[in-house]
Formats: structure tokens, sequence, C-alpha cells
């Protein structure tokens, strides 16, 4: 349900340039007609060290398997071994630079099991996947994703509702037990378009430069990764070279984003700002890096009578971060689930720890500083990734 949670010399900002990577692993190779063997270009195991772009080469097969991957996401939730493993095959098909044309060429692509094999084989021979088209009309997918709509409602709750007789969101909402969830249902249902989301970083900008002047925004997720319609919006804010400022700003911009009716009664969601929290010692780094404050709340975007007749409802993720950890929690809010999964493995195999709060040595706590992206890239060994290719989830 919805809760209101009570409030009380270093680098540039310019974006970062586009490079290739240029990684070396074992290339899987096929004949061609005259039977001699072409080598493919490689495939490197983790999503963090390939090129994932929207769409793909192999988007079309990508889009057949994707049911499958959501089923799991259903019954098992996204985090469960079943799901993690069709996640991570799946983003090793985005992530593969040539068309594969056969399930004995994918399984020499890591991640690529025999079961898929089957699967690809019969896409390439029919166009289609049979098992998909099976759980699209499937009533307890169509069922549980529904209810999964509703915001609170994961895989968990919806199985349980599921079997209380509850079908879709709808029957949720007939028993008039969760109006709050559904008072912006159907406006966070749909699509933001980029220019919307634009818009919405400019309100939050100008609101943001009344409080404290100096900070600097970026748009991250999905709108990053150069997609046309998001689910939602995410606002990243830092001050740059002032380390500290940052501290006790999201409270106040939420609670002037409130008394100007942009955020709606009950529409803070929830509420975190572990890093404000923090408490330091002489000669002993900060403990609390692995979180950034963060808001998720529900923002009224004003009608202005042309592009938006009436007021909309958007979910917006308002997250602000320390200037020397900038660049993790640009990498960590920029990229597709599987590519951040994959980023924390390669990291903890390097000895650091990575997540959106900072780069970290896992043995000594002490920080990295990261003012841009490719400071964490360089620092976990890695060729430069443009936020555009690192779309590693279907």
């Amino acid at each position: 349900m919805y809760q209101h949670k009570s409030l009380a010399s270093s680098p540039s900002l310019a974006s970062e340039t586009r490079s290739p990577t240029h990684v070396t692993f074992r290339s899987p190779s096929k004949e061609n007609s005259t039977g001699s063997t072409v080598e493919r270009p490689a495939v490197p195991p983790l999503s963090c060290m390939r090129y994932s772009p929207r769409p793909c080469v192999n988007q079309a097969l990508v889009d057949a398997l994707k049911p499958l991957r959501d089923y799991r996401f259903a019954e098992f939730g996204s985090g469960a071994p079943e799901s993690i493993s069709y996640s991570t095959a799946l983003s090793a098909i985005i992530g593969t630079p040539f068309k594969i044309e056969s399930g004995a060429e994918a399984r020499k692509i890591n991640k690529i099991g025999e079961k898929l094999a089957i699967k690809i084989d019969e896409f390439v021979r029919t166009g289609k996947i049979q098992d998909s088209v099976d759980v699209l009309e499937n009533d307890r997918f169509i069922a549980l994703s529904s209810l999964m709509t509703v915001h609170g409602v994961g895989h968990h709750r919806a199985k349980e509702l599921y079997l209380q007789g509850y079908r879709s969101a709808e029957d949720l909402r007939k028993t008039g037990q969760w109006d709050k969830e559904f008072q912006y249902h159907e406006d966070i249902q749909e699509k933001i378009p980029r220019s919307e989301v634009e818009s919405i970083q400019e309100f939050v900008r100008i609101q943001l430069a009344r409080i404290e002047p100096g900070a600097h925004t970026v748009l991250c997720g999905g709108y990053r990764r150069g997609k046309t319609m998001s689910n939602d919006v995410d606002v990243l804010i830092t001050y740059p070279h002032q380390d500290g400022k940052e501290r006790g700003i999201l409270r106040k911009l939420v609670l002037r984003l409130e008394a100007k009716g942009l955020i709606p009664p009950d529409g803070v969601l929830s509420f975190s700002q572990p890093a404000t929290l923090r408490t330091t010692r002489a000669n002993k780094r900060a403990s609390s890096f692995d979180s950034l404050d963060k808001a998720l709340v529900i923002f009224k975007h004003p009608a202005n009578g042309t592009t938006r007749p009436r007021d909309f409802y958007r979910r917006v993720d308002l997250i602000v971060a320390a200037w020397e950890n900038y660049g993790a929690a640009l990498v960590g809010w920029s990229g597709g689930t599987q590519f951040e999964r994959d980023l924390r493995i390669h990291a903890e195999r390097l000895g650091y720890k990575f997540d959106s709060g900072a780069l970290r040595n896992r043995t000594t706590g002490e920080i990295v500083r990261t003012m841009t992206e490719k400071d964490v890239f360089r620092a976990l060994e890695l060729d430069w990734i443009p936020p555009e290719g690192r779309n590693t989830d279907p």
C-alpha cells in the first residue's frame, strides 16, 4: 500500500565519449557454404565487458524468448536462480555481435545451455518458440502479471492473491480495499516519452536551485540508455567539487516539491537518507557509502495545455550522490539489471565491492574516488562501454 514517509582539480561533467571495447576471448566459429571455418567475433563472458545495444542483432530472437523470462519472474521473482539463469543467457544473446544461426552455434556462447539451444533451433526453423506462445496465453501468467502491476504486489503477494481467487488488477480495484494503490495506477502504467522525462527533470532542477544553487542533475535509467519510452524517471543529483554539500538536500527537496504540489498527498512511496545520516570519526572512513539518499515519489506533472492536456502522475526516483562517488552512482543507475549484476561479480573478483553508493576495496573498505563513469571502468580494468551499450535486459 502507499505509505507516506514522514520527512523531518577534478574531472569534468562532460558526457563520456564512446570508444569501442577490445576484450580478447575465444570466439565461436561456423562453417560457411564451402565448408571452411569462419571465425565469429568474440563474445565476452560478462555483460559489463560487451556492448549491448537496443535493438540488437538478435532482437527478434530476444523478443521471442522474453516471455519465458517474464514467466520465471512472475513465478519465482527476479532474484531467484531460475530467473537469473535465464536473464544471464538472454543478456549473452543481446551482447552477441553477430546473428545466431543455430543452437549449436549458440552453445559456444557463455551461459547458453542445451535446453535454450533447442529453443533457438526452433526459432531459426519456424520463426517462433511455441513455449513462449503458450506462456502468453497461460491464464495463471496473465493473472500474475496483471496483479503485479499494483504497487506493493510482488511475485509472492501476487501468488497469494491468485490463490484467493483474484485474477487481475481490476479484481483488486473492485474490492475497494486498494484505493491508495489505484489512485495513480493508470498513469504510472503508461510509458513516458523522452520529452516528458526531460520536462520532469527541469521541474526538479528549478526547485533544487531554489533550495541550494550549484547542483548538477542527470537523467539515468532507460532514458540514459537511449530508450524512447521510460517506465519511470531517475534523477541523480550531486554538487560538483563540493563534498558534503549534498547532505540533507533530499529532505529539503522533497518537502519543497510537496509544498509546491508537485508531489501529491501520500505521494512519497519511500524515503531514506543513509548517506546524510552516516557518521565519521578521525582517521576512519565513513562506513555507509553502500547506500545513497533516495526517494521514490509520485510526481504530478502539471498540464501545459498542449502535450499534456491534464496533469499526469509519474513515478520518479530522486537520488543524491556525493561528488567523490558520483561516477559510481551514475554507473549504478544507468545500466540494465544484468549489467549491474555482472559488474558486481567482476568487481568482487578484483577485490572490490561495487554498488551505486561507491566503489570500495573489499579488504580495507577504502573508497576509490570515482567522479566520472570512466573512473569506475578504469579501476575495474574494463574498456569503456557507453550507456547506450548497457541495454542488457530484453
